[in-house]
């Protein structure tokens, strides 16, 4: 199998812009499996009975859901056991419910062989030039040394919300890097810099990364407007969070059904 799109229901009911989004991505991505991936201790059933042509997989509790939050989903999405959970396929597609699929190009995605491709973070023009290149150069330089600054972001690719992942790459690289790993789980309990994306997007050395060019024509989050401008007015294939307050003034132009619904 060459992909499976995996979507997480960490709770219920979903938010009035998240059934929009399940009920788009359902439609939209409809060709290839699709599996939704829930807490053993969530009841899915009318989730399940909506959208029958969609699987259910179960992982435990400290993984996904409520208790944990983003700790747990932390651990799960940087474990061998999870990546070995999907050896039936090449890629596997995570597609949260705040993630919104304009076109189904997947199978083109997965022939180019990379190993990850997800909305990179572009870094504004204005950051390339004096003075705010040597501000963050300086800042660089007084920085604890590891630790991670927001601007590590910038050109980066990895945002994990509209993310495809090599199974294989995935796997071994959870092996490899676990002592980093347990460091990022760790230090995500404080800091949002140390989650699960910005650990793909800027531990694996060996990693085949995308351009942020050729990324953005996959997905945008971050600076919805910056992308589109980047990406010469186009939509890419989706984005993410197209539900944040912050984003949503860009994003109902394109998908009407928010402007209404908004952000609960």
């Amino acid at each position: 199998m060459l992909v499976k799109i995996v979507i997480p229901i960490y709770r219920l009911p979903l938010r009035s812009e998240e059934e929009a989004s399940l009920e788009n991505t359902m439609r939209k991505l409809a060709s290839h499996p699709i599996v939704f991936l829930a807490p053993d201790s969530l009841d899915i059933s009318q989730l399940a009975k909506l959208y029958p042509q969609a699987g259910v997989m179960r992982v435990s509790s400290d993984w996904l859901g409520l208790e944990r939050g983003i700790t747990g989903y932390n651990e799960m999405t940087m474990s061998k056991d999870f990546y070995d959970r999907f050896t039936d396929c090449e890629y596997i597609l995570i597609c949260h419910t705040d993630a919104w699929i304009f076109r189904d190009e997947l199978e083109q995605w997965c022939r180019q062989g990379y190993d990850i491709v997800a909305a990179p973070w572009p870094m504004r023009p204005r950051y390339r030039r004096f003075p705010l290149k040597q501000y963050l150069r300086l800042r660089r330089k007084l920085a604890p040394k590891g630790k991670i600054l927001h601007q590590d972001m910038f050109g980066r690719i990895g945002n994990g919300g509209l993310c495809l992942r090599r199974v294989k790459a995935f796997s071994e690289a959870c092996e490899k890097y676990q002592a980093e790993a347990r460091q990022f789980v760790a230090h995500s309990l404080k800091d949002v810099l140390y989650n699960e994306d910005l650990f793909w997007a800027l531990v694996p050395e060996e990693f085949n990364y995308p351009s942020v060019e050729t990324a953005l024509k996959f997905s945008f989050d971050l600076k919805p407007r910056l992308c589109y401008e980047l990406n010469g007015s186009q939509l890419p294939m989706g984005c993410h969070g197209f539900n944040k307050p912050t984003r949503t003034d860009f994003w109902k132009q394109f998908i009407p059904r928010i402007s209404s619904q908004g952000h609960e």
